[in-house]
């Protein structure tokens, strides 16, 4: 079941809900009747101090029905899919989608890794489960999934006490398939040696060879954690430490780096080289100073056009455990703003952000849709203990509102807004269930009960939510990067966001990128999309209050139905020499306001090209017949005057130079994407 169709701007709209309530949200959990427990209490031996640590769940429509559906994990259980019935409620769908087994599972992400267009899930484990692997599940697009991990090359198994944590998708190498990262905790034990290994991997999408088959290129690529050191010092304890991982595009060069939350000041932040391979760039960039690393959530909090970075960690400033073991920083948060030329800056204190208790999952996302991006994050931790956790086995939520200025100042509004929730919380997403245009909240607490929060938004701000649907990118368009601009005749309203399929800290928001857009009213002057691929799209007046589906245009395909093949030509040969307008104008390749030779040749260099199976099922490429080749004879004299005219290098790339124009208001982004 496919939820986006290959049109190339379906819009569907959904009304905001009037409601006199101010901006708030609501516990709905039992109303949505997602009751469940996400696990018992563990003794202490069972699975050392992680089992302590779990608690995942993912947001995505796995059926392809336009409501966004949630999936939770549990150690000591079956997981849970729940089915979205669009009426406010979920329905446990586990058994009739093939989740039966117990798997002790800890993170979840969603991921449509063979570009069918059906989402399939990927889930980590605990060590001692099935001799430590993790588990992938391909849904046939009927709903339901077969487990195969071990087939694909995503099994990750592991022989001593290194334990799963979140997981994360991304193309990293742009071949518009997707990639996967994987995130363990474990401390080795003392005859391990002095380099204990890590299985924090970095698994590569075999694409058109073998599309949705991994393999390993951890230590190719130089994102191995095995024997990670900080700031140049060995660690103590030894171990691997990493907790939750994002693909993101931190430098905007259009090829997605790596940033990696970790415990015992080991994160860190890989930045991609565009040939396969990551640098090392921590200390340099002004990041890793977080002593314990463990949620992670990527945006542009301050509106200033690039990704900055908030890390969750240990607030404990009176050190209240004395105890010899208790070997954690004290410090609490980061927030890194992204001062631009790979540099950040710690923010943590001047935005009022550091004290969030024992933190875990975290969330940047504008809740009450006035333009800018606030921060939610859960926290909370039991050992069993009667030392070091006794001040965190309550720990209250945070909920931070921006003041919207050049230099954001968080204030925090949890009880106030109705976040009151104070068990062990560990994961935590933002989702749009109820599909009113505000998002809503899922936080997954350890040992306990999930809940589900709605947000209440009372309408009187506007929003837009935007979906895509990749045809040379990757099925989800994962790693898309949106700008939204209300009024291009003023300066600094813009925002951007980027699609993104990463974790917060064992748990994966939905896809849809969500904008709140104030007071506008009327409709959006520009929202530019910038494609994994290279291309750039750009829409312009588009209405507030509705999820559009933006779908990639492909060079050369003039009438849009997916495929460049003869009839596109025969668009073009109509239209040539005329200026673009009525039907012409589909043949405008360049978009510069006539259809010329540029546009033959933008044809001639992409034909053949098909959108991605899932969008395009059954449908075939054949070789430029008789009647077509004719035609391009014929026509060549004229092509040839033209590019006289335009210059040799007409619809060719060059590096050096201003971009290709290509078809309908896109362009090529660079020379560095696939040809």
């Amino acid at each position: 079941m496919n939820r986006k169709p290959l049109l190339l701007i379906p819009i569907v709209f959904f009304p905001a809900l009037a409601s006199a309530v101010p901006p708030t949200f609501t516990d709905v959990t039992m109303d949505a009747g997602m009751v469940y427990m996400q696990s018992a209490p563990p003794p202490s031996q069972d699975f050392f101090e992680e089992a302590r640590m779990t608690g995942g769940a993912a947001a995505g429509d796995y059926d392809g029905d336009g409501w966004v559906d949630l999936f939770v994990t549990r150690i000591d259980n079956t997981d849970i899919l729940y089915r979205n019935l669009g009426n406010g409620t979920f329905v446990d769908a586990s058994v009739d989608a093939g989740f039966t087994n117990t798997h002790h599972s800890n993170g979840a992400a969603w991921g449509d890794i063979d570009n069918d267009g059906d989402l399939d899930l990927y889930l980590t484990s605990l060590t001692h489960s099935d001799g430590g692997r993790f588990y992938l599940y391909i849904n046939d697009g009927l709903g339901h999934f077969t487990e195969q991990a071990q087939l694909r090359g995503a099994a990750v198994a592991r022989d001593d006490n290194a334990s799963g944590f979140s997981a994360t998708f991304g193309d990293y190498d742009r071949d518009g398939y997707l990639d996967l990262h994987t995130t363990d905790w474990g401390i080795r034990h003392a005859d391990m040696g002095d380099d204990p290994p890590s299985y924090a991997r970095l698994l590569r999408n075999q694409g058109t060879a073998a599309p949705g088959f991994f393999e390993d290129t951890t230590n190719a690529a130089g994102v191995s954690l095995s024997g990670v050191t900080t700031h140049g010092v060995a660690r103590d304890p030894e171990g691997a430490f990493s907790f939750s991982s994002r693909l993101a595009d931190m430098d905007h060069d259009g090829w997605p780096d790596l940033v990696i939350a970790g415990d015992f000041q080991t994160s860190r932040l890989f930045w991609n080289n565009g040939d396969g391979t990551f640098t090392d760039g921590t200390d340099e960039a002004g990041v890793g100073s977080d002593e314990n690393g463990m949620g992670s959530t990527v945006a542009d909090y301050d509106g200033d056009g690039d990704l900055d970075w908030f890390v969750t960690s240990i607030y404990d400033p009176a050190n209240s455990c004395d105890d010899a073991t208790c070997n954690w920083g004290v410090s609490g948060n980061r927030l890194y703003r992204n001062d631009g030329q790979r540099q950040f800056s710690d923010q943590t204190d001047a935005a009022g952000v550091r004290d969030g208790g024992w933190g875990w999952g975290a969330a940047l996302f504008d809740y009450d849709n006035d333009r800018d991006l606030d921060l939610v994050m859960t926290n909370g931790i039991d050992f069993n203990s009667t030392t070091e956790d006794a001040p965190y086995v309550a720990d209250p939520m945070r909920l931070w509102q921006n003041d919207g200025n050049d230099n954001p100042v968080f204030a925090e509004v949890a009880q106030q807004e109705g976040i009151t929730d104070t068990g062990s919380g560990k994961g935590l997403l933002t989702l749009d269930y109820d599909n009113d245009g505000d998002l809503d909240l899922f936080v997954v607490n350890n040992a306990g009960a999930g809940v589900l929060y709605r947000n209440n938004t009372d309408g009187a701000a506007t929003w837009l939510q935007v979906d895509t649907v990749g045809t040379i990118s990757n099925r989800d368009g994962i790693g898309a990067r949106i700008l939204v601009d209300p009024n291009v005749n003023l300066t600094g309203d813009e925002q951007i966001g980027e699609v993104n399929a990463g974790s917060h800290y064992l748990a994966q928001s939905e896809f849809t990128a969500h904008f709140g857009l104030g007071t506008l009213a009327g409709t959006i002057d520009r929202i530019e999309i910038e494609w994994p691929s290279g291309v750039v799209q750009e829409l312009t007046d588009v209405v507030a209050n509705q999820l559009i589906i933006a779908t990639e245009p492909m060079p050369g395909d003039f009438d849009l139905n997916g495929l460049v093949n003869g009839h596109d030509f025969v668009l073009w040969q109509a239209g040539f020499g005329q200026d673009a307008t009525g039907i012409s104008a589909s043949a405008d390749g360049d978009a510069d306001g006539d259809v010329d030779a540029n546009d033959f040749l933008i044809w001639r260099s992409n034909y053949g090209r098909v959108a991605w199976a899932g969008s395009t099922e059954g449908m075939t490429i054949p070789e430029p017949g008789t009647s077509i080749l004719l035609a391009i004879a014929l026509f060549a004299w004229r092509v040839l005057w033209d590019c006289r005219m335009v210059g040799r290098t007409v619809g060719q790339q060059d590096c050096g130079g201003p971009p290709t124009v290509l078809p309908s208001t896109i362009r090529n982004r660079s020379c560095s994407g696939r040809s």
